[in-house]
């Protein structure tokens, strides 16, 4: 099995949760072998939408399609939410990668590939 089990029902769980109170995030999961992440972009006051499969991400808003003073609201608070999850998520990045130094400086960690499957993979 490439997946954990528990994780995918625990992403689950924080993708409705992210739905019922219409918010954005970037969720990383860990249970030893194994990561589950998601990330959400598209609640109601953005106008980015996000690709499962492909990873790929859209703007769309028109004002043809909302009226300029909602299109530029949405633009608005998509750039603040980008802004916001990029900053934090990469800052904890950093935090990540500077322990992971330290950990290489007292152990030898030796990583392997578990592969990477798509949020929807049932493959056990």
């Amino acid at each position: 099995m490439q997946y954990s089990p528990k994780l995918k029902k625990a992403a689950e769980e924080i993708k409705a949760i992210l739905t019922k109170y219409d918010i954005a995030g970037v969720v990383l999961l860990h249970t030893p072998g194994h990561s589950e992440y998601l990330l959400r972009l598209d609640p109601s006051y953005s106008c980015a939408n996000m690709n499962e499969k492909t990873g790929e991400v859209r703007l769309k808003a028109t004002e043809a399609l909302h009226g300029k003073k909602k299109r530029d609201q949405m633009l608005e608070d998509t750039t603040n939410m980008i802004v916001c999850l990029s900053d934090v998520t990469a800052m904890q990045a950093m935090n990540l990668i500077e322990l992971r130094k330290l950990l290489e400086t007292k152990f030898e960690i030796i990583t392997q590939d578990n592969g990477h499957t798509t949020h929807d993979t049932q493959n056990n």
